[in-house]
């Protein structure tokens, strides 16, 4: 139980930073005036915006390298946990007389 609460926490903190880094800040919006709207020219020369990519961020970078070093760095994190849980366990265990196997 221990194990699934650990790993929907880092799961939800994942989510966080990922929301953080990659989602731009919100640009302040102009009053714009009350005139009619005026169209907007086509230059049908040019190649279309879907056709282009995105140029290199350095918030997909800083991303990227945190959701690969999560991804490798978790599972021996769970296990040296769960080391650790196990020698405090052995260690309490140990010093009671009844649960000694060679007495």
């Amino acid at each position: 139980m221990v194990t699934v609460l650990i790993v929907l926490s880092a799961w939800v903190l994942l989510n966080i930073l990922f929301v953080l880094i990659m989602v731009p800040p919100r640009k302040p919006q102009r009053p714009s005036p009350p005139a009619t709207l005026a169209p907007a020219p086509i230059d049908r020369n040019s190649t279309s915006d879907l056709d282009q990519d995105e140029p290199l961020s350095l918030r997909h970078v800083v991303m990227s390298v945190a959701m690969g070093t999560f991804f490798v760095l978790v599972p021996p994190l769970l296990a040296l946990r769960d080391a650790i849980v196990g020698f405090f366990r052995k260690m309490q265990g140990g010093n009671r007389a009844g649960d000694r196997a060679d007495s």
